[in-house]
């Protein structure tokens, strides 16, 4: 069996100037080198630097509801959940509002966590 894929759509309208997409490591060197500060409210999604999402009190509080009230008390051992923290994966390096992590926290001093790190990954929307 063949299996077709066809290339993502192109934007609707394309801006009016060059543009690429960056690798995670070109995303992080420009993180390390300073050219994207903790001042710098985005995120890389399928290779292109965008703005987060906004946030508000009932986005905030559905978030620590989910985390707090229905998630964790569920959790096995070896599980704990992550909120508004970078996962990486081949192409992107998002901050969902909430991710399932196997493992513990101190695992995760030196890399974000990978897609084979993950049970579950959550975006809350209003």
């Amino acid at each position: 069996m063949t299996v077709m894929t066809s290339a993502p759509p192109l934007p609707a309208v394309l801006p009016p100037f060059p543009v690429r997409r960056f690798t995670v490591d070109e995303y992080h060197q420009m993180i390390r080198v300073g050219i994207i500060t903790e001042d710098d409210d985005v995120e890389l999604l399928e290779g292109w630097i965008v703005p987060k999402m906004g946030r508000n009190p009932p986005h905030d509080a559905v978030i620590s509801i989910v985390m707090m009230d229905i998630l964790t008390p569920r959790l096995p051992q070896g599980w704990f959940c992550r909120g508004q923290s970078a996962i990486t994966t081949s192409d992107s390096e998002p901050e969902p509002d909430l991710a399932v992590v196997r493992g513990r926290p101190r695992d995760y001093l030196e890399r974000h966590p990978g897609s084979a790190d993950m049970a579950i990954v959550i975006e809350v929307a209003d």
